[in-house]
This record gives structure tokens, C-alpha cells and sequence, in this order.
């Protein structure tokens, strides 16, 4: 992300200096609580990742940012019979170094294209000595939590969205998007401008606004049984960091809480209907990202 400086207004643009080196360095922690016949289940997991980035200017309406990872660390805990699990977690991610992401961006802070995907989780597959229905349940939980969205929160700007005007302190913009059957609208602030920084604050709801029911990464698929989830609200906070000099978001944290409903049926089982009940439990969860990012030493 990039700005620069017209009179008393902020300009945003994407201008960081060529072939310069940076560290940068990402922490998740999410927490999840669910419901279900009386029960409840908490469980906690972190997610910690340093890379190094460099920009390159291709043309005067694009960048290109390529992040490679030099250090990542998953731990997970709370819920029962984690230790049974057919992967371990942080094994996994350790697969993630040495990979490297290129994105591609508009000067006004637009994400055009992201590589790199395929690379990382055959990268992660490899570290499995497991049997083939193992691994393919693995490589299912990968693509579904390493899709695109979850890596531009894990190694961009966790959802930052700039003006495509001038704007003073106290102004305020908007922007909407829908992923996943997901409505994300978030309002932004520039809250404060000092010593060549820009500070932006944000406050935003998600909802399911077409009550249609949506699916969220991670959840498994089962033969015979249908799942969804409905009901969904949350809301989200966050502050961001811009260095005017560069326009780059040197820091930022994120607070998003979700809750949601999951619904399961089972309409049939080798192709014959059963007479069964549908199951249902209440999913809570808060996921708190904060970042960084600076010029190497």
C-alpha cells in the first residue's frame, strides 16, 4: 500500500522504492468456542509467519510484491483428541519455507493477480509420510484454508482498502465485498497523520444477507451428509500504520468476531433416504491478526 502527499489532502499510491529488502512479520490467533447437545468445545490456534519481501516496479500502474517465507509456526489446543490428529499442524507449516508468493498490484493498492498457491502445498504435502486418503484429506483441509482471501490476510495488508480520492483527517470511506456467500462492509478513517506516517482505523459487520446458508474454509466434506452455515454475524476492528514516504503499511492489527450456526443432514446414505434428524451447533469465534513489516538490516 502506498501514499503520498498533495496541499493538507492524502493521495493514496502504491510507490514503494524498487529492490529494496524487507522483513515482515505476521501473527493469527484464533479462538472458537462451539455448542452442540449441551456441550461445549473451546479451541485456541496461533499462527505465526516472517517473510521477506521485495517490490518491484514493472510499469507505471503495477508492482510486483514477492514475499518468500522464512520462518512459520502453527500450535493448536484446547479441543479433545487433537493429539490423534492424522498431521501434525506445525509440521505442515513448516513446509511453507522457502516458498515464495508473488502479487501483482495496482498503484492504487488493487490485488490484479496472486501465485504461488500450488507451489506452497505441494511443498506441505510433501512433509507427510502418510497413507493416500490421508493425504487426500490433508490436500482437501489445505486448499480450503490456504485459499486466496486467507493468504492475503496472512501476508498482505489484512484487508485494507484505500480511497480513490483525496481525503483529509476525519474523513471516512467505504467499501464492500462478498466472499465465501459472506457480505463484508467496512468503513475506514483517516484517523491521524505525524511524523510521515498515516494512521487509518476501521470498523466493520459481516453478515449473511441472504440468509441462504454459505460455507466456510475448513470444513470438512462427508459422504451422505449435507452441511451449512447460517445465521452469521460479526463485526471487525482494525488500525493501520502507513509510511507516506512509501505508502507501505509498516503495521496493522485486526479484531473480527463471527458467530454463526452450522447445520448438518443427512438426506440419504448409498443412495437410499434416511429418516434422520439434522444436527446443529453454534460456532463463536474471535481471530485477532496483527503485522509488521520493515526495512531488512
Amino acid at each position: 500500500m502506498s501514499t503520498a502527499c498533495s496541499a493538507q489532502d492524502f493521495v493514496y499510491r502504491l510507490d514503494p522504492e524498487p529492490g529494496v529488502r524487507y522483513k515482515g512479520a505476521m501473527t493469527m490467533e484464533t479462538r472458537s468456542q462451539t455448542r452442540t447437545q449441551g456441550m461445549d468445545i473451546e479451541m485456541i490456534m496461533t499462527v505465526h509467519m516472517d517473510h521477506d519481501v521485495v517490490f518491484e516496479a514493472v510499469a507505471d500502474d503495477t508492482v510486483i510484491v514477492r514475499y518468500t517465507t522464512t520462518a512459520a509456526s502453527a500450535e493448536m489446543g484446547g479441543m479433545p483428541g487433537l493429539d490423534q490428529a492424522p498431521f501434525d499442524l506445525n509440521d505442515l507449516y513448516q513446509g511453507m519455507v522457502g516458498v515464495t508468493f508473488t502479487m501483482v498490484m495496482t498503484r492504487d493498492g488493487e490485488m490484479v493477480e496472486f501465485d504461488g498457491l500450488d507451489s506452497m502445498m505441494e511443498a506441505m504435502l510433501d512433509r507427510m509420510d502418510a497413507p493416500d486418503e490421508i493425504r487426500a484429506m490433508t490436500s482437501l483441509f489445505l486448499e480450503e484454508n490456504f485459499g486466496e482471501e486467507q493468504m492475503k490476510q496472512m501476508i498482505g495488508q489484512d484487508g485494507l482498502s484505500m480511497p480513490d480520492h483525496p481525503v483529509a483527517i476525519g474523513d471516512t470511506w467505504t467499501n464492500s465485498v462478498s466472499a465465501l456467500g459472506i457480505e463484508f462492509g467496512t468503513t475506514y478513517t483517516l484517523a491521524d497523520r505525524s511524523d510521515g506516517s498515516a494512521t487509518i482505523e476501521a470498523a466493520g459487520t459481516l453478515s449473511d444477507s441472504d440468509n441462504a446458508g454459505f460455507n466456510l474454509p475448513g470444513a470438512p466434506n462427508m459422504p451422505g451428509v449435507e452441511m451449512k452455515f447460517e445465521n452469521l454475524s460479526g463485526a471487525l476492528e482494525s488500525s493501520y500504520e502507513l509510511d507516506e514516504a512509501t505508502g507501505l503499511t509498516v503495521a496493522y492489527n485486526t479484531n473480527m468476531t463471527m458467530n454463526t450456526d452450522m447445520v448438518m443432514e443427512m438426506p440419504q446414505v448409498d443412495g437410499q433416504s434416511i429418516d434422520a434428524p439434522s444436527m446443529s451447533m453454534s460456532i463463536s469465534t474471535e481471530t485477532t491478526t496483527s503485522g509488521t513489516l520493515s526495512r531488512a538490516p
